[in-house]
């Protein structure tokens, strides 16, 4: 782009309007009048010539004649840009009508068009590769299946391939992502060199900017070696192996093959034919390599890698005659389109000297805006175009912005910078007007973005008295469902403790002996079934099962009962079992399962004479208690007993005879409620119940710590119990179904209360609304499905009001009005204004009154004369998106509760009170946006800062392609057509 000087500055167009009144009909007609000299010494010297520093440091002084002014095209081209946006006249100058500003305007572009004509502009002659055409250009060369190396500038992987299957509509969901912050790996062990320099408009394939220093040439040597001698560069991965690497089949010709081969590399890789004694030089070196013994593709990957490293390689070079020209627009075409050579068609038609033809070059671009390959173009312009890398540095507060960095692997930034790049692809893919990247109908969002723009994106506030009132009805209900249980169960004990009585007594009258009820909580007969005779403990199988005489046999299993309502304080363990494998490893027989690893067991022991103990993971495994009697003999049935005493130990008895003596260890925590009776311990020994294989004829739990006499009594069987089998038995029918409707109604209870809902606390309840709220945005962050949705509010949407743009021009703290306007002004309408007088010192914006405005914070600058012309073109640019926040997201105050104000005028002529008034200026003006648009296109395709000389191609351009509204792919087209793309000139 031209140089720029400051617009209120500029003061000598509105000195010509005092000059002239009669205008020419068009370019070829106007001229500039001889009055024009004497007036501009007249009026305008004093302050572009005068003493002191001229104004805008433009010195009119020495402007003596016609040929002066036609000298200075650069002016001649600023002239027109600040009249044509409404910067000239200032405003302390009389406004000039529409009417004679076109005349003016057709004036000066007819003097320009006369300026350029004589002028010689030389342009850089070479062109480095930059990082992503490198990439694309090796890739393409050896049709690699894989990148070369990581591509950070990709900043969207389009997981859904919509550029591939071109349909004349883009789907209604995609399914895309960012991966510049961790991109795709490349060939391993490749050495990639660094990411190229931007130049001022943000375009990284400016020919000036490509330098190549000393350290860079040596980057490159090292990069070409890496890329033929990395793991990955083999057969599987490398589409040309079969025609370049590998050993031809007629060894007699092998000499001719070789030198064939490397002659069509040289001239695909270096994109132009190549003379005899290049192929000759190529060959010879391989071929000696080959005949010193080198694998023949390892010789040929010493040949690519010198390629690679070649200046004909790495630079793209001015042509020499037409017939050098061919292929030099092959060249251009492809690197403008494809970041990458010349694929076999083009260099075809470039070497049959017809791609210059108008009709065969139209052809040539339809098919190439067709090709997959596209997707590169789309990977780079719009990209460099919006300066959306910029975005990934944002740093909002998170005291601000918790949101943005909630997952700092899948930061807000990466989600939104994806909207504007998928509008882009809409519009170009379906060659819609480029005004529509202004204010288009849809837009591509996620879940993410929709809750970005549209919520208070706050986590739900939880209703604390509501949870406090359901609370005391919880605890209500439970307390009226424990009374009516506790009745039922009254009930229920009135009605068999007389049987029970009865039966025990016709017990000890059979057998001549004292009733002693023993009373366990839960008893287990294994009758067939896993079903506790007392209690609701019925045990659950884990493994296979069988029952055989009686008892439960098990084998590598286990069975563990429900949750036990007390906790183990003065408990008893009994347990009648035979066991069948004393020669291996065993397990726990019967025990409890505590939390976590808590368990505390009867153990059949190892091989050693230490058979029956108590132990627990938590401290300690398979300990003896002393004076422990010989072990068992297989297939006896063993009577064991373990008891919690009130004093702390545990005592172990073995068919009614203590098992040692009294045993005191660390107490475990087997609370109520939380703890299981399990037979067949998981994983004791170690190696789990591998080889446990027991039968177990009948186990009962206490309530109590059995005396020693009570465990001779049940050892004996003389401690009597009834269980409840019997006391069925004993009833009659009218007790029976009395007793089964209070056991129906009990267990209908015990189920309802099992439904009410535990007691919430209301602070932790926020909590885990807030932890919930955070994974939401978590998955949405991480989530890559955007949807194609109608702009309904037209405050959002396009590339000027989204969350990127808004968020990579904003400060930590606060917005940047500036640094928005000055983007809005170098990318919406590519007229950059210069950077600020060294002599104007910085102001420190975050001083002074807190309840001020951004806005009366900026004042300051309008009053310094030096600083207005510039902050009267960006101010109403930036202060047009004050109501987005620092992120983007909307807002009609200040955090000091001052309203917005983003009133402003746009070029002078269009006064908008809000953003929306805003965007529909632009759109009034989308000839302009199209001009400016176009610019930053062809500056991309020239890969160069733009001329005088190709303003006229631009303007030529942007009439061409008014019948269509200014479509994305006929500016394209247009642009491909136009002199300065076809000549480089």
């Amino acid at each position: 782009m031209l140089p720029h000087f400051r617009p209120s500055t500029l003061c000598l167009t509105a000195c010509w309007l005092a000059t002239w009144s009669v205008w020419p009909a068009d370019l070829t007609a106007a001229r500039t009048e001889d009055p024009l000299i004497p007036f501009l010494k007249k009026n305008c010297v004093k302050c572009h010539g005068g003493q002191g520093r001229p104004k805008g440091d433009i010195n009119l002084k020495a402007i003596n004649r016609e040929q002066d002014l036609l000298s200075l095209p650069d002016l001649l081209g600023n002239l027109i840009d600040v009249l044509d946006s409404g910067d000239m006249p200032p405003e302390s100058e009389p406004e000039i009508s529409e009417t004679r500003r076109q005349k003016m305007l057709l004036h000066l572009k007819a003097a320009l068009k006369k300026s350029v004509e004589d002028s010689d502009f030389r342009f850089v002659q070479v062109r480095r590769l930059n990082r992503f055409q490198y990439n694309n250009a090796v890739k393409d060369l050896f049709q690699l299946r894989m990148e070369v190396f990581p591509l950070s500038e990709k900043l969207m992987t389009r997981n859904t391939p919509y550029v591939r299957d071109r349909k004349d509509r883009m789907p209604p969901a995609v399914d895309v992502q960012s991966q510049a912050l961790n991109p795709r790996p490349g060939l391993k062990n490749v050495k990639p060199f660094p990411k190229d320099l931007r130049a001022a408009h943000g375009f990284n394939n400016q020919a000036n900017q490509l330098t190549l220093s000393p350290l860079l040439l040596d980057a490159f040597l090292r990069l070409s070696v890496s890329i033929v001698e990395s793991p990955d560069f083999n057969e599987s991965n490398v589409g040309v192996w079969s025609e370049f690497f590998r050993v031809p089949e007629n060894g007699s010709q092998l000499t001719d093959t070789t030198r064939a081969r490397i002659s069509k590399f040289l001239s695909r890789a270096f994109r132009r034919p190549v003379n005899e004694e290049m192929v000759q030089r190529y060959s010879n070196y391989a071929i000696g390599k080959i005949e010193a013994g080198v694998p023949y593709d390892q010789a040929m990957k010493k040949v690519a890698s010198a390629v690679l490293s070649s200046p004909l390689f790495l630079f793209r070079y001015r042509s020499q005659g037409e017939t050098e020209r061919q292929f030099e627009l092959a060249s251009d075409l492809s690197f403008f389109l494809w970041s990458s050579l010349p694929d076999p068609q083009l260099f075809d038609l470039a070497q049959q000297g017809q791609l210059s033809d108008p009709a065969v070059l139209d052809r040539t671009l339809k098919r190439m805006l067709a090709d997959p390959k596209i997707e590169r173009f789309l990977d780079t312009f719009p990209v460099q175009w919006m300066q959306l890398e910029n975005v990934l540095a944002a740093t909002p507060d998170p005291r601000k912005q918790r949101f943005f960095n909630l997952d700092k692997e899948h930061p807000a930034s990466l989600q939104m910078l994806l909207e504007p790049l998928l509008l882009f692809d809409s519009v170009f893919l379906e060659d819609r007007p480029v005004i529509e990247l202004i204010q288009p109908e849809t837009s591509y969002q996620s879940d993410f973005l929709r809750t970005w723009y549209t919520s208070e994106l706050k986590p739900p506030r939880i209703d604390k008295k509501a949870i406090t009132d359901q609370n005391r009805k919880n605890d209500q209900q439970r307390k009226e469902l424990n009374e009516k249980i506790l009745s039922a169960k009254r009930e229920l004990e009135n009605l068999v403790k007389p049987l029970r009585k009865k039966l025990l007594a016709a017990k000890q009258k059979n057998q001549q002996a004292e009733p002693v009820d023993l009373m366990p909580i839960a008893a287990w007969e294994f009758n067939g079934d896993l079903k506790s005779t007392l209690g609701n403990l019925d045990l659950a199988a884990t493994g296979k099962i069988a029952f055989r005489d009686g008892r439960v046999i098990l084998n590598r299993s286990y069975l563990l009962s429900p949750p036990l309502a007390v906790d183990l304080n003065e408990k008893t363990l009994e347990v009648w079992c035979v066991p069948h494998n004393l020669d291996q490893n065993g397990g726990g027989l019967m025990g409890i399962q505590g939390e976590g690893d808590f368990f505390d067991t009867i153990v059949l022991g190892e091989r050693q004479p230490r058979h029956w103990i108590s132990g627990s993971n938590g401290f300690a495994r398979t300990l003896d208690f002393a004076g422990s009697t010989p072990e068992p003999k297989a297939d006896e049935l063993i009577h064991l007993v373990m008891v919690y005493r009130a004093d702390g130990t545990t005592l172990l008895y073995r068919n009614g005879q203590p098992y040692g003596k009294p045993f005191r260890k660390a107490r475990a925590v087997f609370p109520k409620n939380r703890s299981k009776v399990i037979f067949g311990l998981r994983h004791l020994p170690a190696g789990g119940n591998r080889y446990l294989h027991v039968s177990i004829d009948r186990a009962r739990l206490y309530n109590r710590a059995l005396t020693a006499e009570e465990v001779r009594l049940a050892n004996r069987g003389d401690g009597f119990f009834v269980s409840r089998q019997e006391v069925m038995q004993a009833m009659t029918p009218p007790e029976r179904e009395q007793h089964d409707a209070l056991k129906s109604a009990q267990a209908e209870l015990e189920e309802s209360l099992k439904r009410v809902p535990a007691n919430r606390n209301p602070a932790q309840a926020q909590k885990e609304a807030n932890t919930g709220y955070d994974n939401r945005i978590r998955g949405m962050l991480r989530n890559r499905k955007f949807v194609r949705v109608p702009n309904e509010d037209p405050r959002f949407g396009g590339v000027i009001t989204n969350a990127a743009i808004m968020s990579m021009t904003s400060g930590p703290t606060r917005t940047h009005p500036i640094a928005r306007g000055a983007w809005m002004i170098e990318v919406v309408f590519n007229d950059p204004p210069p950077p600020p007088p060294n002599d104007v010192p910085p102001r420190n914006e975050e001083s002074g009154d807190g309840n001020l405005t951004i806005r009366e914070r900026f004042q300051v600058h309008r009053e310094n004369p030096d600083c207005a012309g510039c902050h009267s073109r960006l101010d109403p640019l930036g202060f047009a998106m004050e109501n987005f926040d620092i992120t983007g997201r909307w807002r009609e105050r200040y955090e000091n509760g001052r309203d917005i104000d983003m009133s402003g005028k746009l070029m002078k002529r269009y006064p908008f009170a809000d953003v929306v008034e805003f965007k529909q200026a632009i759109v009034s003006e989308k000839k302009r946006f199209a001009k400016a648009f176009t610019e930053h296109l062809m500056r991309f395709a020239l890969e160069r800062k733009l001329s005088p000389r190709d303003r006229l191609s631009i303007e030529k351009i942007v009439a061409d392609t008014a019948s269509s509204d200014h479509s994305m792919q006929s500016i394209l087209r247009a642009l491909v057509a136009s002199e300065p793309f076809k000549n480089r000139k």
